[in-house]
């Protein structure tokens, strides 16, 4: 949680109690005012004396940062400076979407488990070490799916770093990231960003799960668009992706959180501890559609608190908007529409290579 989220939430209850606007002898105080009431970093330096301890908590962190070097990056970087100036020029009729996967959120079993997060600071009580349950070890786990549709600015020396952030949180195990969900899930929140206004280029730079030469994925937006313009990122420069930038705001939904999913009866609890891998307990859904229902129910509580946890975040004074999952039904849907395109296409032949092949061009 950050300081001025802290602020903002305090508001809103003080609103709710005594009315909007509020009264002006209700004094808010400064952000400022507000951090140096926690302690200091480092006791021992001399900004700390400004410090008033009143909240008998401090940050702490924990640092990991890597990088590794692609012979491709000078060229990804180069692709993406062009489209950035692409964009700019066609400002007018252009859709900007960076989307990206974030790292596996881990959900304890029998015990509450740490999120995992790393890199960013979390307030704990002052003589309390920041401990949770090893996270390394657990066989349910969420995906969160972001998507940033990029305010386009004006000029290329001006930020790519403003717009609406998209978030949604996947159950690894029965709700997988593949091509056409996404496809589905950013053509939902493509009519929901642009209603009636739906522009007529998209300039994508997805990761790998969002592949858009898949045939199906590239007939979706074709739907809507006359030009698509799909840049990735070199491999190991994902930080490159704009939506990845976006992770750090929202490790703040996910700083100094344990999970744990609630606990099914005895039997499918048994079914489900022998089970030691994601294959195993799929094959063991399929013959036992109750155990699949169930593990699925379990975690709902844990993708609403982190659903709740995330609405609060803003990037740029816009708040995050959590969108629903893709269901089988939207996926038929969409397909029924892209089939009318190309009629040898199949829900489960996506890629460019079979299409192709069926047209006898390879």
């Amino acid at each position: 949680m950050s300081i001025s989220d802290l602020k903002k939430i305090i508001i809103q209850k003080l609103e709710s109690k005594y009315g909007a606007p509020l009264n002006s002898e209700i004094c808010i105080p400064s952000d400022e005012y507000i951090r140096l009431q926690f302690w200091p970093k480092n006791p021992a330096t001399q900004t700390a004396s400004q410090y008033t301890g009143r909240f008998n908590i401090k940050y702490k962190i924990q640092t990991r940062q890597l990088s590794k070097f692609h012979p491709d990056a000078h060229y990804c970087a180069a692709l993406f400076q062009y489209m950035r100036l692409f964009s700019i020029k066609f400002r007018k009729y252009t859709s900007f979407i960076c989307a990206d996967d974030k790292h596996k959120i881990a959900i304890g079993e029998g015990i509450a488990t740490s999120t995992g997060v790393r890199n960013k600071k979390s307030l704990v009580p002052q003589n309390v070490d920041l401990t949770s349950s090893d996270h390394d070890y657990t066989k349910l786990s969420l995906t969160p799916s972001v998507t940033l549709f990029i305010d386009i600015p004006e000029s290329i020396n001006e930020s790519f770093y403003h717009g609406q952030v998209y978030v949604s949180y996947k159950d690894t195990t029965f709700q997988p990231s593949t091509a056409i969900q996404h496809a589905t899930e950013i053509y939902n929140n493509i009519k929901k960003q642009h209603q009636e206004n739906l522009p007529e280029m998209l300039l994508l730079s997805p990761n790998r799960h969002h592949l858009h030469d898949y045939a199906n994925v590239g007939n979706t937006y074709t739907l809507m668009v006359v030009l698509i313009i799909d840049v990735r990122t070199a491999p190991y420069h994902s930080w490159m992706n704009p939506a990845e930038r976006v992770m750090s705001i929202l490790n703040l939904a996910l700083q100094g959180v344990t999970l744990q999913h609630d606990k099914m009866d005895d039997i499918l609890e048994d079914i489900f501890k022998s089970k030691n891998t994601l294959e195993e307990i799929c094959l063991a859904a399929e013959g036992n559609k109750q155990l699949a229902i169930q593990l699925q129910k379990s975690i709902e509580e844990v993708q609403s608190l982190l659903k709740e946890r995330t609405i609060r975040l803003s990037l740029n004074e816009k708040s995050f908007q959590h969108y629903k999952l893709a269901y089988r039904m939207q996926i038929d849907e969409l397909f029924e529409k892209i089939y009318k395109i190309d009629e040898t296409l199949e829900l489960h032949e996506t890629s460019l290579r079979n299409a192709l092949s069926k047209h006898g061009i390879l």
